[in-house]
């Protein structure tokens, strides 16, 4: 599925390359369907630029200038404020693109650059030549302070291969040029190093040329290693400094273990470590939370790895000064691994907490981390849960997690406590955020290892996996919580030389990813995620209690109610729990799916799933302690028959909120294939015979199997059972009384279609952009659609057709000529429709709507539609007349006849 979208994106972006005009449409595409492409993201945010729209440029401009810092960012930025009038912000771009980046002679640029400077209270810019000439244009006092360490820095990547060195090197600010790079050796010996033809872009570089290089055994004849890479100026490239004999190292088993140590050591002092090398405002807060958790008799010991930010090593200095902290301070940048050495050495005989400079260490989780260390001789390091901390992450445990802030982080760390105590899994490796390290353990063990490893990546588990072999254990501490920021860096060295690591760590100790596959795919930290899921749960409790909305997981506008619902049980004072399904890895698995209970977002209490019926006893009682005094069934979609009891067993009232027509109509929306393989049409809803007739037909289209005559009369039992039925309009209220005639249902319509904007009026013979709106698929009309396309494009009619959202084969309408934007999110068809700028919406859905968000979508963007007279749908435009209803079965011929007329 990956590879489909990477695919249909890569096209959407060639289409937008060939056609300059038509460049924005398909470059929305493009960024709809790889999100994470950064090169589309940049070419977006210029077709935006030039179309006029400053205000999404200048948000894409900066998103990229954030991660990439990339010069054709910075300017773009910089164009789309001065567009909006907001100078200022116009400046500061500037100022960032002249402090990094090698500026051509250009009299254009100088001239905007002076412009924006001027509007700023500056007299003047200050810029660096590519020939490194400062230049100045205009007077003091001057916009641009040059960062010479960025200017001149040079980024690389080098690990050893046959008998040689090989990688790539750039120098960012300025990015074409090969940069300056020089070889030194343990000796003192120096040689130029010669880079070569550039390498393809790939993902780790998407915007920086990377100009490679290789020496071989006639270039390092006579050179003692190891050996250095570096810029004239600045820190070793990635992957330097590199010591082939070190890594011809014999490979040891991953999975093998020592004996465990005899008797429990001496309790230690501890020391808390922390390298920082850049970020003044995450530095200030991690240290402030570590000063402010410190234990009696422990101290903070900080590496300052020569951070290129002054502000930084002066505040370091401050707290020096002042007794707060011990700091050692690197000459030269030499990377994490041996920063933390450092540290090591200066904390001799102490347990070690090892930190990164991007954490927030409440209160109490050093105490928790300690009393594990202690509790059992074998074990050697203790890892914390953390929003970001790869096996360790919480509430998701594939990490992703937004980082809490400080109120927050202290929560979650009391509430780990109370629910898990000093519980304890073993991992196979410790995380090295935040990594308590018992003194026994690192004496036996040895600090980390920089030769292997470099400036970092990897070394945390190879010093667990030695210490596993000498008999010492990782335990993930369940009861304690760390917060960290995380995330991948953008640097293309960066991500390269993870990748080089990881191969130095396999080659070490085959078997190593196998070890930690099979840690993942038992997940024992599951039940104590699941604890801290509860316990938050339960924080959250109401005086008035609590609602239970029962619904499936697979969005629409069952989702968009549900959320509705959920919203306004809040506002009254209630605490709305949602019990949907989890969506399984193998989306293709049968019905039923374990169930999940969350606030309302699945992503924050992923872990309190439940199987049903085995594990309805635990999922009652949780229930209870939740206070719950109502349940209102959404859809019973993808869930076990059981939860239909929910309501009875808790001794509770329930609503039933109908979406379609699952309580009498197996297909769901009345649509059938009179013979396998013959369109959708709908059924016209004929007797009980008919319908049986219809299910036999088994296309994978029937959601329930359940007999018909049985899923009538449970259907009966179950809303005449219910407190309340609620359905969204008088249309499908009829329908239902059809087959259950004693039932009233409550009619309440999702959206006001009495507060609309007036419609826009199209002036005739004008050319008509045609918007579908939502997901289309065959219930929706998809093969209509595309017979309405072939049509137009047979007759030459003036009729554009485009569909704002995803669809059942997007490559099929776009060979009929029918744009498709992808899938969108929550709350975007607006800015949708501003952008493509439809004149009318058509909305082909051949079912009996039950109400049809994607219709009120259209009108409060004041276009006018066209649907067909049946469902809410038809209702609604006859009770509004903002349209044109057309009845079922026109000719695709008649249907565009009408669409040129509205």
């Amino acid at each position: 599925m990956k590879r489909k979208l990477n695919d249909a994106a890569a096209s959407a972006w060639l289409k937008a390359r060939e056609s300059e005009a038509d460049a924005l449409p398909w470059l929305m595409r493009a960024a709809r369907l790889a999100p994470d492409d950064p090169r589309i993201a940049l070419e977006l945010a210029q077709a935006q630029l030039r179309q006029g729209d400053a205000g999404r440029a200048a948000t894409g401009f900066a998103s990229v200038a954030k991660s990439y810092d990339i010069a054709a960012a910075w300017m773009g930025l910089a164009l789309a404020h001065a567009q909006s009038g907001a100078l200022a912000q116009a400046a500061q771009a500037v100022a960032a693109l002249l402090a990094r980046h090698c500026i051509a002679d250009d009299p254009h640029f100088h001239a905007f650059a002076l412009h924006v400077a001027t509007a700023a209270g500056y007299r003047g810019i200050r810029s660096m030549a590519p020939d490194g000439t400062l230049r100045r244009h205009g007077a003091a006092r001057f916009l641009g302070t040059p960062d010479m360490p960025a200017l001149a820095r040079v980024e690389g990547l080098v690990a050893w291969e046959k008998d040689g060195l090989t990688g790539w090197a750039a120098r960012p600010a300025l990015p074409d040029a090969p940069p300056e790079l020089w070889l030194h050796d343990a000796a003192g010996a120096c040689r130029a190093v010669v880079c070569g033809k550039k390498l393809a872009p790939d993902g780790t570089a998407p915007f920086l040329p990377r100009h490679r290089f290789r020496l071989g055994p006639a270039q390092l004849r006579g050179l003692t290693p190891p050996f250095t890479l570096s810029g004239s100026t600045g820190p070793q490239i990635f992957g330097s400094r590199i010591n082939p004999a070190a890594l011809a190292c014999k490979p040891v088993p991953a999975k093998r273990r020592g004996k465990p140590p005899a008797g429990m050591p001496r309790r230690a002092r501890l020391a808390l470590l922390m390298p920082v090398y850049r970020g003044l405002a995450q530095t200030k807060a991690a240290l402030r939370s570590a000063l402010a958790a410190m234990p009696e008799g422990a101290k903070l010991i900080v590496i300052d790895d020569c951070t290129p930010e002054p502000a930084l090593a002066r505040w370091l200095d401050r707290l020096a000064a002042a007794g707060r902290i011990t700091l050692r301070r690197h000459a030269r940048n030499q990377g994490f691994c041996a920063a933390v050495n450092t540290g090591l050495a200066a904390a001799k005989g102490r347990d070690i907490l090892l930190l990164n400079a991007d954490i927030l260490l409440p209160r109490g989780s050093i105490e928790t981390l300690a009393a594990i260390a202690y509790r059992d001789a074998a074990t050697g390091t203790v890892t914390p849960l953390s929003n970001e901390a790869s096996i360790c992450s919480y509430p998701a445990a594939d990490g992703g997690n937004p980082m809490p802030d400080a109120r927050e982080t202290a929560r979650l760390n009391r509430l780990a406590r109370a629910a898990n105590g000093l519980a304890t899994v073993e991992i196979p490796t410790a995380v090295g955020f935040c990594m308590f390290i018992r003194h026994d353990c690192l004496r036996a063990t040895g600090g980390f290892r920089g030769e292997l490893f470099a400036q970092g990546y990897g070394e945390e588990n190879d010093f667990c996996l030695r210490a596993r072999h000498i008999g010492f254990r990782h335990m993930a501490a369940p009861g304690a919580f760390v917060a960290h920021e995380g995330g991948v860096s953008f640097r293309a060295a960066a991500r390269g030389l993870m990748a080089r690591n990881l191969d130095i760590l396999n080659g070490h100790f085959p078997g190593y990813q196998n070890l930690v596959r099979a840690h993942v795919a038992a997940d024992p930290i599951r039940p104590f995620r699941a604890r801290l899921d509860a316990a938050r749960l339960l924080t959250g409790r109401k005086s008035q209690g609590a609602v239970l909305l029962i619904s499936h997981s697979h969005g629409g506008g069952v989702a968009r109610q549900v959320a509705a619902d959920m919203a306004a049980l809040r506002a009254q004072g209630l605490q709305p729990l949602l019990l949907t399904t989890q969506f399984p890895k193998n989306p293709r698995l049968p019905y039923p799916w374990p169930a999940l209970l969350c606030a309302g977002d699945a992503k924050s209490h992923p872990n309190l799933t439940w199987k049903l019926p085995d594990d309805m006893p635990p999922l009652l009682a949780l229930l209870r302690r939740l206070r719950v005094r109502r349940v209102m069934l959404h859809h019973r979609l993808g869930h076990d028959a059981s939860v239909d009891g929910l309501a009875a067993a808790l001794g509770v009232a329930q609503d039933i909120v109908l979406h379609d027509y699952a309580s009498f109509c197996p297909r769901v929306n009345l649509l059938n294939r009179p013979e396998p393989g013959a369109p959708l049409r709908y059924c016209g809803e004929p007797a009980l015979a008919g319908c049986i007739a219809c299910c036999k037909i088994r296309d994978g289209g029937v959601h329930d199997r359940t007999p018909l005559p049985l899923l009538r009369a449970r259907s009966a039992a179950a809303l005449a059972a219910a407190a309340r039925v609620i359905v969204p309009s008088a249309d499908m209220a009829r329908r239902l009384q059809r087959h259950f005639p004693a039932l009233v249902p409550e009619i309440r319509p999702w959206e006001d279609d009495t507060t609309l904007p007036p419609p826009r009026i199209m002036p005739p013979g004008a050319r008509r952009r045609v918007a579908v709106i939502g997901g289309i698929g065959p219930a929706k009309g998809f093969d209509l659609l595309i017979d309405c396309a072939n049509d137009a494009r047979a007759r030459g009619l003036k009729l554009d057709f485009l569909v704002i959202g995803g669809s059942a084969d997007d490559a099929k309408l776009l060979e009929a000529g029918i744009f498709v934007t992808g899938p969108y999110r929550e709350g975007e068809v607006p800015q949708l429709i501003e952008a493509l700028k439809p004149d009318i919406a058509f909305l082909p859905s051949i079912w009996p709507e039950t109400w049809c968000f994607a219709l009120g979508e259209a009108w409060q963007a004041g276009l006018r539609a066209v649907v067909f007279g049946l469902g809410a749908q038809g209702e609604r435009m006859q009770a509004t007349g903002r349209g044109i209803v057309l009845p079922l079965g026109l000719p695709p011929q008649r249907i565009n006849d009408m669409l040129t007329m509205l």
